[in-house]
């Protein structure tokens, strides 16, 4: 009786230390915090954020990015240089 309670024993503690060593993915692929965008107007149209609905918000290279809507990321995206010099003078 006392055999199957080490074999067991020792099953439980391989497989808890096997399972301890495992790294989580999403530390492993947690990505810096952005810069904060901070304007509140829409870094292409100039028009105020929320005016024309939610704002389409994302990361570009590590910078946050506000648009008024949809319609401004085709323009964003063709040339992004060009708008972000807006942040930089900020």
């Amino acid at each position: 009786m006392r055999k199957h309670f080490f074999i067991l024993g020792l099953a439980a503690a391989v497989f808890a230390g096997g399972c301890a060593d495992q790294s989580s993915p999403t530390a492993a692929t947690a990505k810096p915090a952005a810069k904060p965008y901070t304007l509140d107007v829409c870094l292409v149209s100039g028009e105020k954020l929320g005016s024309m609905g939610n704002p389409i918000v994302f990361v570009h290279e590590g910078q946050e990015i506000k648009l008024c809507c949809k319609s401004c990321r085709p323009d964003f995206d063709k040339e992004p240089a060009k708008f972000l010099t807006k942040l930089a003078s900020k």
